[in-house]
């Protein structure tokens, strides 16, 4: 038991320890949901089938290994603490979790029948939470109600596994809203009676992963990116920079783009139509999303706008199109479904938009800085002795990371802010120390969407400090970083 006044969270770490072996995530097998949506769904990852993992868990547990749990608005990252990466991801479907509509087959049309816990979400790709949540009782009714569903789903369907038995450890963002600590907290403490909660910062997990204490982590998830900076093992909070310009943000402009570039053809007829908005739904744009865009390289000439600035709606054809070479994307969508029945068309992509509508993360404004934008930013704000360490490590996680080409034109963006941004004249002296900790040491080892996960599965293993709270202790309140006086190890 050990106790800090610290408002920060810290960790203690061992770092003689070996860093891991390199390794790649296999083929996953798929288990789709009992009811999923029209078109092209997105199925729960189960890295079970896989490959074969090293331990069996007990149901009952040893009280050794621990839950690991990296809750997003998109995914939940779940698996047991000592091992490489999580055994499932589960993705977020839309749903009401209180009542569900069930249909008579007499004809006489059904009746409305409370949920129970055989019941599974029927519903399009969706998010789970938004960083402004708590604007009503009813909204944080609803995501209680779906958050519980999500977790007993993981650990009685998924990890099977005895929620009483083994200890939580919580990869929780910097920025994530305290009514969203509490909730996740009620729901593992009342509902699942959980032994304790550690909570750890997963920009920090992330850097560990990597086998260093210092470094520039880069978190461009679906709502937003968050730069933290990272000094022996302690994340410098106050520094923090974020931007909303990230994977949601992406999403929008994809939506936006096909709506007005692309075209679908409907059978039996050969003709390109313009696309119905009602057509692109979230599951088909996350998977188009992860399917077929990159990051295109960056443009400089006299005749075009400069990266650093916002390019309108408008000005994306006449601006890319004639410089793209990508090719063009036929990709099959369902129109109807009538039972087993299903009209198909196909969605004509251009490959200009493939290739350019990521260039939204790259252009910011004065009111929403760019991913380039934030890091300077960040690294400007840090003390002068710290800023070379931490621009020589730089680390990047989250989803939209893995995009094709995104650490290359990253790069390109960075150099070209220092050589002709004036904002940023004071870090021209750091155009050489510039990199990205994977090229450094033994390359990418672990996907940039799983690295907190795996930070939180190396400490579990470790046994290493963080702030826990036990259920016994548990009175409403988490720890949080923003808050004092309760940031303590119990």
């Amino acid at each position: 038991m050990t106790s800090t006044s610290n408002s920060e969270p810290t960790l203690s770490v061992n770092t003689s320890i070996p860093q891991p072996a390199t390794t790649t995530i296999p083929a996953t097998s798929v288990i789709s949901p009992s009811s999923p949506a029209p078109g092209p769904t997105l199925s729960t990852v189960s890295l079970t089938q896989a490959a074969p993992l090293p331990r069996r868990h007990s149901i009952y547990g040893t009280g050794e290994d621990r839950i690991v749990l990296d809750i997003g608005s998109l995914y939940i990252k779940a698996g047991f603490s000592g091992e490489s990466r999580p055994r499932h991801v589960v993705p977020i479907f839309a749903g009401n979790m209180k009542a569900h509509w069930e249909p008579d087959l007499t004809g006489s049309g059904g009746s409305r029948r409370d949920c129970g816990e055989g019941c599974r979400i029927v519903g399009g790709f969706s998010e789970l939470f938004d960083l402004s949540i708590g604007r009503t009782s009813e909204e944080l009714e609803s995501l209680y109600d779906r958050m519980a569903h999500y977790l007993h789903d993981i650990y009685f369907r998924y990890l099977l596994t005895d929620p009483k038995q083994r200890k939580v450890i919580l990869c929780e963002s910097p920025m994530m809203p305290l009514k969203l600590k509490q909730l996740i907290a009620k729901v593992l403490f009342e509902n699942l009676q959980v032994p304790s909660i550690s909570f750890a910062p997963s920009h920090m997990l992330a850097l560990l992963t990597t086998g260093c204490t210092t470094g520039l982590v880069v978190d461009c998830g679906h709502l937003e990116t968050t730069v933290m900076p990272t000094f022996s093992a302690r994340p410098l909070n106050p520094f923090i920079r974020t931007t909303p310009l990230a994977g949601r943000a992406l999403t929008q402009t994809l939506k936006e783009l096909i709506t007005k570039y692309g075209k679908i053809i409907v059978p039996p007829s050969t003709d390109r139509q313009p696309i119905p908005s009602k057509y692109l739904t979230p599951t088909v744009l996350e998977d188009i999303k992860t399917r077929f865009l990159f990051v295109g390289p960056m443009v400089i000439s006299s005749e075009l706008v400069s990266g650093a600035e916002k390019t309108l709606e408008e000005d994306y054809e006449k601006k890319y199109a004639k410089i793209s070479t990508a090719t063009e994307i036929h990709y099959p969508i369902t129109l109807s479904k009538h039972g087993r029945e299903r009209q198909m068309g196909t969605l004509v992509l251009p490959g200009w938009i493939r290739e350019r509508a990521a260039e939204v993360l790259f252009e910011g404004d004065e009111d929403q800085s760019s991913i380039v934008g934030c890091l300077l930013e960040c690294l400007l704000k840090t003390p002068i002795h710290l800023r070379q360490p931490l621009a020589a490590s730089i680390l990047l996680i989250g989803g939209t990371t893995l995009l094709p080409n995104f650490q290359t034109r990253l790069y390109q963006e960075i150099i070209l802010a220092l050589n002709t941004d004036r904002r940023f004249k004071n870090l021209n002296g750091l155009r050489d120390h510039i990199a990205f900790l994977e090229e450094k040491s033994s390359g990418k080892v672990f996907v940039a969407n799983c690295r907190a996960w795996v930070g939180g599965s190396l400490i579990g293993s470790l046994k290493s400090t963080v702030v826990e709270i036990a259920r016994e202790k548990y009175s409403g309140k988490v720890p949080d970083w923003t808050t004092e006086s309760i940031t303590r190890s119990v």
